[in-house]
């Protein structure tokens, strides 16, 4: 059986990547996110953390932004809504992550989740949420919809 794009084990794969990426990116940012938002002594570690140690201007507006786009992009990736956007979101804070905060000493620690998190929202970016989506069922492309809105051009 070959292993492509169209077949059913392609689709299951591509499920299964959506909800374990899903499910580690709301885990990992929820509790962040609420942090931010509603307790001022956990915003301060985030302004020493993005300011201090990483760097980063106006650094609790750069750690919501993080945090935000690993929570959105979960709860899209999780039910295969808008997927190719929201993994594109996802494979770029990943991405910063990795090489700003997680290369070095905290790459045994953290370094490996950011690195795997990119890569499968990568996945995701390139093939798609796949049938078995949101995505699918509210987008997807049938012939009998282009023939009925193009009556005169049928090959």
């Amino acid at each position: 059986m070959k292993l492509t794009h169209k077949t059913g084990i392609w689709n299951l794969l591509l499920l299964v990547i959506r909800i374990w990426l899903g499910y580690r990116l709301i885990g990992a940012s929820y509790s962040s996110v609420m942090d931010i938002l509603f307790h001022p002594e956990e915003r301060a570690f985030f302004i020493k953390w993005f300011g201090d140690e990483l760097h980063f201007p106006m650094p609790l507006i750069m750690a919501f932004l993080a945090k935000g786009a690993e929570l959105s992009g979960g709860v899209f990736i999780l039910g295969g809504l808008f997927t190719k956007v929201s993994a594109s979101i996802v494979a770029f804070t990943m991405f910063v992550a990795t090489i700003t905060a997680n290369l070095g000493k905290d790459w045994i620690i953290d370094g490996g989740f950011t690195v795997s998190y990119c890569l499968f929202a990568l996945i995701l970016l390139f093939w798609g949420a796949g049938k078995y989506s949101l995505d699918y069922l509210l987008f997807k492309k049938t012939s009998s919809v282009k023939s009925a809105a193009s009556p005169l051009v049928q090959v």
